[in-house]
């Protein structure tokens, strides 16, 4: 958009200038406004007090996002945004169908990220549960000097079916045990390198 494409709308605006790391946003701060970002980069994010924050998009110079949305927003760098009520936007979008363009890339974006953090979760479950149940296994496994060795007597979609996950999942998951030194897989053995480690993977 250019200056003058938006200038009979200005007076609609409320401008916020925020500093690099301020929280520009959270969940029911703004929630019958629209951002405009005049200026700067706002991380969005989700964040459910699990230790970890989940980056949805980054918004620009140019991006809009709708304040009624549960999502956190903190400057990148240092930002300029304007609030404009629900309804101007609506004219907006009538006058200038450009924006239109703009609020499907944000979109867009937000999506996919929103279906990382799903696949993340998901992952990160069904790697718990597998080890929740290599742990039981261990039990009747044979201690070796390379560590407990298990005998696998289940397939892989059985393994899989058992932590409620896809044999994918399973297959990325023992790729992920063992690249980090935990486990290495023998044909129908399973050979437990660092225990402990294992029970902290996905803490």
């Amino acid at each position: 958009m250019q200056p003058k494409e938006i200038k009979k709308y200005r007076k609609y605006f409320q401008e916020l200038i925020f500093n690099k790391k301020d929280i520009v946003f959270y969940p029911g701060k703004y929630p019958n406004s629209i951002f405009l970002i005049l200026d700067g980069k706002v991380r969005v994010f989700l964040n459910y007090n699990l230790g970890k924050e989940f980056t949805l998009t980054v918004l620009e110079s140019g991006d809009v996002y709708s304040g009624h949305t549960r999502a956190f927003g903190q400057a990148i760098t240092d930002v300029k945004i304007a609030l404009i009520p629900i309804e101007v936007f609506r004219a907006m979008l009538t006058d200038l169908p450009g924006l239109v363009f703009g609020l499907v890339n944000v979109l867009g974006d937000a999506l996919k990220g929103s279906i990382d953090v799903i696949e993340g979760l998901v992952f990160d479950e069904a790697g718990m549960r597998l080890i929740a149940l290599l742990q039981e296994w261990s039990r009747d496994g044979e201690t070796t000097d390379e560590g407990i060795l298990i005998r696998l007597e289940l397939t892989r979609e059985e393994m899989s079916s058992m932590i409620g996950s896809t044999r994918q999942t399973l297959a990325n998951i023992f790729k992920e045990l063992s690249r980090a030194g935990l486990v290495e897989l023998k044909q129908k053995k399973l050979l437990i390198k660092d225990f402990e480690g294992l029970k902290a993977f996905y803490k």
